[in-house]
């Protein structure tokens, strides 16, 4: 498993604070996502500069205003494996969201970023799906069937506390897993493909790729989810 570098290129989020969330993503991906999906964790680090990555790192930009209106973050390969992604910390404030913490709509620029690195964690090649018995398909996005649901991760050093992302489980994608199986890492979903009512997912049923969203899915989040460098636009093009 490669490095996932995370670079600061926002003027609204300051290089303490991106170091703490990057601090707890690191936290979150070693003590409970690796574990989780059996996956050799990955080392999340904080780096100065673009210019800084090593070859083979997965880099991670946190900036300021999205390519497109109300991208929240993204991440994608292109040619010759090379995997990157970008969180936008203008929407999430502009909206109501915190830095570090939730804001007045739970949303962080933290559990962005961690929404991102996570997913390039399960899946960096954005290509993973799963039958759900059903007649579909359905991405093998870990974080988006859960998106609106978060948890805090307390920075040891600072002492901040960090909203990070919740994420489903390898159970969630089992159409056979038991009913006491663990769905998602808070526990809210209760089975198999299961979404909660501020989740979302990208589907493939007969060939044709849709999306679909929960009742409470956030109407300015959607815009997110159409724009052509999403994960969830890359597997509906």
């Amino acid at each position: 498993m490669t490095t996932i570098a995370v670079v600061n290129s926002s003027t609204r989020v300051n290089d303490q604070d991106t170091k703490t969330m990057v601090r707890a993503v690191a936290t979150q991906v070693r003590k409970h996502a690796s574990p989780t999906f059996g996956i050799d964790s990955a080392p999340v680090v904080f780096i100065a500069d673009v210019s800084a990555a090593q070859p083979g790192m997965w880099v991670i930009n946190v900036m300021d205003d999205p390519d497109q209106a109300d991208v929240l973050g993204w991440h994608t390969e292109s040619q010759g494996d090379l995997i990157f992604g970008r969180v936008f910390a203008a929407p999430v404030v502009d909206h109501g969201g915190g830095v570090l913490d939730g804001g007045s709509i739970g949303i962080s620029v933290a559990s962005v970023l961690s929404h991102e690195v996570l997913e390039t964690f399960a899946d960096p090649h954005v290509n993973l799906w799963a039958d759900n018995g059903a007649g579909a398909a359905i991405a093998y996005e870990i974080c988006d069937p859960v998106e609106s649901d978060g948890y805090v991760i307390t920075d040891r050093y600072s002492g901040a506390n960090v909203l990070v992302s919740n994420f489903v489980t390898p159970s969630w994608f089992d159409v056979n897993a038991s009913k006491g199986s663990q769905f998602d890492w808070m526990g809210t979903t209760g089975g198999p493909f299961e979404m909660s009512k501020g989740g979302y997912w990208v589907q493939m049923r007969e060939g044709k790729v849709s999306q679909k969203f929960g009742e409470s899915f956030p109407e300015w989040k959607k815009a997110s989810k159409a724009a052509d460098t999403s994960r969830g636009a890359r597997r509906t093009s």
